[in-house]
């Protein structure tokens, strides 16, 4: 993390597995690698035993420029979730990745790799 507190391209990698939503196929699902101290970013007490950790998953829609991430602590016990709100650093950063991630594996862009995905039922504005 840099002086801000905020991700470097070295505390995070995108998982080469992703989705598109069903719902509106604009939408990329990705599970991010994290490379970083989770409980001093998240301010969060995770034992570094091997039956708890952090899942952490974005939601990348290209076509409108956004991004959320949400978390999961799984534990052995079961599952607690919070959503992070990034910086616009961070954001950025995280976009720029699986915008990479992307072009590696599949040779495309963001909004191709939704199209592609999502075929002819691409929806715009919620109509076929």
């Amino acid at each position: 993390m840099n002086a801000k507190g905020e991700f470097t391209k070295d505390d995070l990698d995108v998982d080469r597995d992703m989705d598109i939503d069903c719902d509106i196929g604009q939408e990329i699902l990705v599970y991010f690698e994290c490379w970083f101290d989770v409980n001093s970013k998240f301010n969060i007490n995770i034992p570094h035993d091997e039956d708890t950790w952090l899942n952490m998953y974005g939601r990348y829609n290209p076509h409108e420029d956004t991004l959320t991430v949400e978390c999961e602590i799984d534990r052995e016990d079961g599952s607690s979730y919070f959503d992070y709100i990034p910086t616009n650093a961070e954001a950025q950063l995280m976009k720029e990745l699986i915008t990479a991630k992307i072009q590696e594996v599949y040779h495309q862009s963001p909004k191709e790799f939704c199209e592609d995905a999502f075929g002819d039922g691409m929806r715009i504005g919620g109509i076929q």
